[in-house]
């Protein structure tokens, strides 16, 4: 199946950090964070042999951690809610950690991928369950080896800091400082965008009309609110 893909912006980071707010914050509390830095411990991903087989196909997804959030934080950041953080944690693999994180009135979303170190922005092509496929009998969601994110876009910059040529911010207090202290308290919570006309304008990133209806009308939400305990295997974590 052919692919269209569209190149919206381009950014390299050293035009992108001069207006990106994680790197123009003020620097708070430089002595926590020195402390913070010691005493961090990078969540581990679980190995390849710790997950179920597939029935039917390979997973072959691979887990890129290509931006400096996730080079410390990893897709397994969230851990201390945990009826919400499995969820939190798989949603990280096309969400950048910034659209929750970083709420603010004027932001825009877009589709990005990080390219080397530049943050790419995708106007169109086969994204993470962006569409519908039908395979044989069966009917599967397409775009599952895409390495593009849904980003906030904050003064035609994508919200995000591609690792390449950036590895010394994380050994940086000051920087480490300027980055949190540039995330907002209020963070986005499932029904934000699970609804109709959330925060995500899910037709405008390019999902299709069946697949906009399942995630506005999403169950797992629902079960969530309505069961107060709710059991995963290890695996997930």
């Amino acid at each position: 199946m052919k692919r269209l893909i569209l190149a919206l912006f381009v950014l390299p980071i050293a035009v992108q950090g001069a207006e990106n707010p994680l790197l123009s914050a003020p620097a708070k509390d430089i002595s926590k964070w020195e402390n913070k830095l010691k005493e961090f411990e990078r969540p581990e991903l679980p190995r390849k042999e710790g997950y179920p087989r597939p029935f039917h196909l390979p997973n072959g997804y691979k887990y890129s951690l290509d931006d400096v959030c996730l080079a410390c934080h990893t897709f397994a950041a969230h851990k201390k809610d945990k009826k919400y953080a499995p969820f939190y944690n798989a949603h990280g693999t096309f969400l950048s950690c910034t659209t929750c994180h970083f709420v603010k009135s004027g932001l825009s979303y877009s589709w990005v991928e990080i390219d080397g170190d530049r943050a790419v922005g995708k106007e169109g092509g086969d994204f993470y369950g962006l569409r519908y496929i039908r395979n044989g009998n069966r009917v599967i969601l397409s775009g599952g080896d895409s390495r593009a994110r849904i980003t906030p876009v904050y003064d035609g910059a994508p919200l995000v800091i591609p690792l390449k040529g950036n590895e010394s911010l994380l050994k940086d207090v000051k920087a480490v400082s300027k980055m949190h202290s540039a995330l907002t308290e209020k963070v986005l919570k499932c029904e934000d965008c699970h609804r109709e006309k959330g925060v995500l304008d899910f037709r405008a990133l390019g999902f299709s009309d069946e697949r906009v209806k399942d995630l506005e009308e999403n169950e797992v939400v629902k079960g969530l609110k309505e069961y107060k305990t709710i059991h995963f295997p290890k695996f997930i974590w």
